[in-house]
């Protein structure tokens, strides 16, 4: 009994090597084409670790940012934070919550002597210690090919709400643009001026923003671009 014969182009070397040649140069192509694109195939998304004083208590003008390209890179960040934390004898407690992790600390008395029930007291908390917060945020990288341009893009961030200012990431001119407005409407004095005169300023001289009146207190963290962009940092 005869076994059935393989398709005709098994046996043809030369069809073999014309279709691997036809891959190859395909696959040439694409990645030509990535390569010349700057194209990120990895690195769809940033990472933002948030370190700072909550609310408006002392230091709320220190707080800092650092970018990371992946979650794990931050993560490991604020384990080192939390780290510290927990190694120093003035923190009286780390609380996690879903989003971020809180930190209270500097009571004025020994923490030894705290009670379970004061530890638990959110409201003792605020009142007798100095909290900080930590919290990673993420968001979609605001360097894609087609806009990778001479300017850099924000993260806010709001001081007195310990969370985004904004759902997106401005370019410089945008940030400038909506704060400048946002300063006229709540306080055109002479102090509004000059802290708008600063914070633009900062804008583009400096990796870090911040503007302070009244009910608007906001940082703006510069997002770095990818090392392989070809533009200005």
């Amino acid at each position: 009994m005869f076994e059935s014969q393989p398709p005709f182009h098994l046996f043809n070397p030369k069809g073999l090597q014309k279709k691997n040649l036809t891959n190859a140069i395909q696959c040439r192509i694409f990645a030509t084409a990535v390569r010349n694109s700057n194209f990120n195939l990895i690195h769809m998304k940033q990472y933002a670790v948030i370190h700072g004083t909550m609310g408006l208590q002392e230091g709320y003008s220190d707080t800092t940012c650092e970018f990371f390209l992946s979650p794990i890179e931050a993560d490991k960040h604020i384990d080192q934070l939390l780290k510290g934390f927990r190694a120093d004898d003035r923190c009286v407690k780390i609380v996690h919550e879903d989003e971020h992790v809180e930190m209270y600390m500097y009571y004025e008395g020994d923490p030894k002597d705290l009670t379970p029930e004061e530890t638990d007291d959110e409201t003792f908390l605020m009142e007798e210690c100095h909290s900080e917060i930590i919290k990673k945020v993420e968001f979609e990288d605001p360097y894609p090919p087609h806009r990778r341009g001479t300017e850099h893009c924000w993260l806010t961030w709001n001081q007195l709400d310990n969370a985004d200012a904004w759902d997106y990431q401005p370019l410089c001119m945008s940030l400038v643009a909506r704060v400048s407005s946002d300063v006229m409407d709540n306080d055109p004095s002479v102090h509004g001026l000059e802290q708008l005169t600063d914070f633009i300023s900062s804008v583009y001289y400096r990796n870090h923003a911040f503007i302070d009146i009244d009910d608007y207190v906001m940082h703006a963290f510069r997002i770095p671009k990818p090392k392989n962009n070809d533009s200005n940092d």
